[in-house]
């Protein structure tokens, strides 16, 4: 019984480190609205545009803000309508989440080379 109380402990005083490493990723606290676009993102689109775990391929681009910034319009249009590759969203989430989407998408850094699809490219920036 002692033991589980020094592991408790422990966990304690990790846990919050571990909490503020994530949070320092971004340089600022995330909107309600990008929040919300950060869920929808999880729920939706992380299945093919999430970086790819070892021993799983990533179907789907890597999207981070660059890809998204001055793109906004034709991006919610993809989401929306979909593209060869991937199906539209349009009867599946209101134009608010896409546009969530997009403003969470703006937040997201650019990641390691090795998150890129195996499949050798893509045709757009959401394929």
């Amino acid at each position: 019984m002692k033991s589980l109380r020094w592991a408790f402990l422990i966990f304690l005083a990790i846990f919050p480190l571990s909490s503020r490493a994530q949070q320092a990723n971004t340089d600022k606290p995330l909107t309600d609205t990008q929040k919300l676009g950060q869920r929808v993102f999880q729920q939706r689109c992380a299945i093919c545009h999430a970086p790819a775990r070892p021993g799983f391929q990533m179907y789907g681009t890597a999207l981070y803000k660059d890809l998204v910034n001055g793109s906004e319009d034709p991006i919610k249009e993809i989401i929306r309508s979909g593209s060869s590759k991937m199906p539209g969203f349009k009867l599946g989430l209101q134009p608010s989440e896409i546009d969530a989407i997009v403003e969470y998408l703006k937040t997201v850094p650019k990641p390691p080379k090795s998150t890129e699809p195996a499949t050798g490219g893509s045709m757009g920036p959401l394929d």
